[in-house]
């Protein structure tokens, strides 16, 4: 009997936000599926639930490569789905773990909706986003009464954001460190830059948080920063 993958959101950073039924799988799971950019690299995912796992655990390596190149994509895709079927055909039980929420721009999305397709027994650990942990860190609700809320992937290729910071009273812009001088700009044409709030790794040990978009720089936020924009103020 093929064994069940468990699509695990192990949160932001704080292993204290990993929620208790993703520490009981995670406890007696067969294999845990850790997604990576390349060979060799460390997994932040793993790095959060290390200390949760009840013992030594065997990991898969999922590479899963940082290119626009649809073929390139395709590979790596493929090549992880079938890394995971292989266990659960053996009659292994295999837990993907992902950042945040597997639901919300995970790489785990392409596994989980190839191996369901399959008719393999699949179910999804809801997890902490980033965004949820960044507003609660900083003291900031992120929407209330009528308020609308926008959620906003890679900001750098958001070609509409003009009119999303229009139409909506929050708006959340994921991975934005790359794009801080373009946002910068548009921020300030709003009149918007003292409505801004940056954070950067929330619940990691070098996490940072910054109200001044003036001094905000690519060099002191990493990959995984997320911008919350309040119409009504940050503060």
């Amino acid at each position: 009997m093929p064994g069940k993958l468990y699509g695990i959101g192990v949160g932001p950073g704080d292993p204290e936000l990993v929620t208790l039924k993703a520490k009981r799988i995670l406890e007696g799971i067969d294999y845990i599926a850790i997604p990576k950019t390349s060979p060799g690299k460390g997994s932040k995912a793993l790095s959060i639930v290390e200390g949760l796992l009840g013992g030594k655990k065997e990991i898969i390596e999922l590479v899963f490569p940082m290119s626009f190149d649809e073929k390139v994509l395709e590979e790596g895709w493929g090549e992880a789905v079938a890394g995971v079927r292989e266990k659960l055909d053996a009659g292994k039980n295999v837990a993907f773990i992902t950042l945040g929420d597997p639901t919300v721009y995970s790489t785990y999305i392409y596994i989980h909706k190839t191996l369901k397709a399959e008719g393999y027994d699949i179910e999804i650990i809801p997890g902490v986003t980033s965004f949820c942990a960044s507003a609660a860190r900083v003291g900031i609700s992120l929407g209330e009464n009528k308020e609308g809320i926008a959620v906003i992937p890679s900001a750098y290729d958001c070609e509409n954001l003009d009119s999303i910071l229009d139409s909506f009273d929050n708006i959340v812009l994921m991975k934005v460190a790359s794009s801080l001088p373009r946002l910068k700009d548009i921020l300030k044409e709003k009149g918007l830059m003292d409505k801004a709030v940056l954070v950067s790794k929330c619940g990691f040990e070098d996490e940072v948080i910054e109200f001044d978009m003036e001094e905000a720089s690519k060099s002191r936020h990493s990959y995984f920063s997320t911008m919350i924009i309040k119409k009504n103020g940050v503060r």
